[in-house]
This record gives C-alpha cells, structure tokens and sequence, in this order.
C-alpha cells in the first residue's frame, strides 16, 4: 500500500507532520481530516525509514501492542492506534509502514522488516515464533518484559557510574591547575632563591615543562592511536582479540560473562518455548551475545547438537555455562522442559550480574579514592616539602 508523507495543521492549530497509507492521494487526505489533521502538504513517500526510535519508546509500544492483540484487537488496528497514539514521528512511522505491509498481505514479522533499524533480527524471529505458536501476545509481552530489564539494568549501572565520573573529572580539573598554575609559579620562586630541591620536584618540574613543550604531540598521539585502535577492533581479528580479553578480566570479565549467558538463556527460552528448533534458536542466541568469544562458543555448541550431541555437556565443555546450571539445562533435557530450565538460568545469571554490578561499583569508588588522592598527595607534596625548607632570609644574603 502507498505510503504518503505530510505536513498539517490541527483543529488547535498545532504543527504536525508525518506519514500516513492509503490507497490514494485522495485517501490519505480523507484519512487524515477524519482525524482531525488539515494537510498543507501530502506527498507520495518511498522512504521506508523510521529513524531513530529510543529503547524506552520500543519497549512501551511492544507493550501496547501485546496488550491489544491480547485483548482480542486485530494487528493492523492495533498498529493504526498505536501509530495515531505515537510519542514520537519515529514510532508514529515504524508503526505505520508496518501497518501498511500488513494490509498488503504481509506476515507481521516480515512487515517488521521494513524498518530493520527499529526491530531487530531477534525481535523479528520471535515474533515469528509467536505467530507460529498462536501466542503472538504472550511473545509480545515477553519481548517488552525482557527490554524494560535491559534498560532498567542500563540505568542502574549508569547511576554507579556518575560519582566515580564526578570525581575523576574533579581530581583531574584539581592537578590541572596544580600543574598549569601553581608548578610554574613555584618553579619561578625556586630560581630566585637557588634552593637545593628533592628528586621528586625536580622530576616535578621536568614532566611539567616537557608535557607543556610537547602537548600537541601527545593530543595527536591520542587521536590517531585511538582512530587505529577502534578501527583495528571493528575488524572480526580486532574484536574477537578485543572480546576474548575482555572476559579474561577480573571483575568486568565476570560481568561480561554473565551478561551473555543472561541473553543466550533468555533468547533459548523464548524461542524454544514456541516452537522454534533448538539450532536454530542456538543460532540466534548466539547473535545476541554482544561477545565474539562467547557467540564462537554458542556457535560450537551448536555444531555438536546437530551432530546428535546432548545439550548440556556441550554447554559445559565450551564454558557457555557453568556446571551449575549446566545441570538445570540437563534435568530440562530429560524432563521435556527445556525452555523453562534455560528461564531459570537466565534468571541466575541475571542474579550474577546483579552481584558483580554491586561488586565492581563498590569497588571502583574506593579505588578511585586512593589513586586520585595518591596522585594529588604526590603532587602537593613535590610542591609544599621544598617551599616549607625554604629560608626565607637566603634570597637577602
């Protein structure tokens, strides 16, 4: 169905534009009065991009959707509300080419791929699965639930992380000055005087004066080496070097870890619980691991389910997860209940993310205490120990 861009007024007189489908031009503008909307401007559209659409606004138009189709509505009216009832242009327009590939005849996970940039791959499949299943509600639901988690996890770790960011952006701005203001001002009182300094000034005094001389040079080394160094890791022998080190770090490896398992347990289960096949369900888990290492390992334990191989143990063998829940993957085996032991996984590994986010966060604020305040204490103490030794009648002699 034709798609037709606008610009209009409202009955109040407010500015308002966006897209609308219709058969015709005149269908359009017959549509758009019925809604109150006097068009000033309505053209044919091709363009089939939404735009950008903020993971807030994904995840509550997925939960109006899943209530509506739950509550008995037709797809295609629920998106034409849903796109009337839009927060954004961006919404409104996903949810009106969607809408409009639906009423051509389209299944609603392939009308979703008209705007790739608002549903993803994942987000297509299952809803897929749940039209397959006849559970297109319960997928939906499912899909909001999961991303108000990922968001609400997203805002509990950026809330840890702005004192620590305060504070270093502080303490920075602190040896800043000390070293643009007060270096130079002491390095000047020294010479007059010709007092003997310790070591740790006059290195001081050196790194300050090389740093202000070459500052360019260090700016520049930054920039380029920063350019190389994300260019190096967009390629697959960058990232999966990147990623594989990643997990290899104390704290933050076992924050990774356990943010990947979370994704491949949650996506396993949902898909596996309508219907999909577990390769293929194992196969797109892997794609939402966010870790090149770990998608390998998913990958792997793939490759051995569809060679005959039990679940479990390839689990197991490749460290997707640990033995623990290895066993919970094992009993879902043998008892037919798959999807709901790779739920319960999900949920333990969602309880070990929340440990090691409580973990790394209250470690990185004392850490950070003592470095920052070991910087300026040396710093304070090269500048003060020299001017407290010196005599103040040796400049007049």
């Amino acid at each position: 169905m034709p798609i037709f861009a606008y610009r209009a007024r409202t009955a109040t007189g407010r500015a308002e534009h966006g897209i609308v489908d219709a058969e015709s031009l005149r269908a359009a503008w017959q549509t758009l009065r019925a809604r109150g909307v006097f068009p000033t401007d309505l053209t044919a559209s091709e363009s089939r991009t939404a735009g950008r659409v903020d993971g807030a606004d994904l995840v509550a138009a997925t939960r109006e959707l899943a209530a509506l189709v739950a509550a008995g509505l037709p797809v295609a009216e629920a998106l034409a509300g849903l796109a009337d009832d839009a927060a954004t242009p961006a919404v409104r327009h996903a949810m009106t080419v969607v809408g409009a590939q639906l009423r051509e005849g389209a299944p609603l996970a392939d009308a979703l791929a008209a705007c790739p940039d608002v549903f993803p791959p994942l987000y297509r499949d299952v809803v897929r699965a749940g039209e397959a299943s006849g559970a297109l509600g319960a997928v939906l639901d499912r899909l909001a639930r999961d991303g108000a988690a990922t968001l609400a996890r997203r805002a509990r770790l950026r809330a840890a992380l702005v004192y620590p960011a305060i504070m270093l952006a502080t303490t920075s701005l602190v040896l800043a000055f000390l070293l643009v203001w007060v270096v130079p001002q002491v390095t000047q009182l020294f010479a007059e005087t010709g007092t003997p300094l310790p070591l740790a000034t006059h290195l001081l005094i050196g790194t300050t004066a090389a740093l202000r001389a070459t500052w360019w040079i260090w700016a520049l080394a930054t920039a380029l080496g920063g350019m190389m160094t994300a260019r190096w890791i967009a390629t697959p022998t960058g990232r999966a070097w990147a990623d594989d080190a990643l997990l290899r770090l104390p704290i933050l490896g076992r924050l990774v870890a356990a943010l990947a398992m979370g994704r491949v347990a949650r996506t396993v289960s949902m898909l596996v619980g309508h219907g999909v096949p577990l390769d293929q369900g194992l196969a797109l888990a892997a794609a939402t691991t966010g870790n090149a290492t770990v998608a390998r390992a998913v990958g792997c334990v793939r490759d051995e389910v569809l060679q005959g191989g039990a679940l479990a143990p390839a689990l197991r063998a490749h460290d997707v997860l640990p033995s623990s829940l290895c066993r919970l993957v094992a009993t879902g085996e043998r008892t037919g209940t798959l999807a709901t032991a790779f739920e319960q996984v999900a949920d333990a590994a969602d309880a070990r993310v929340e440990r090691a986010l409580a973990t790394a966060t209250s470690l990185v604020e004392p850490l950070l205490v003592v470095v920052m305040g070991g910087a300026v204490l040396v710093l304070v103490l090269a500048i003060l120990v020299p001017i407290l030794t010196l005599d103040p009648l040796g400049a007049h002699r």
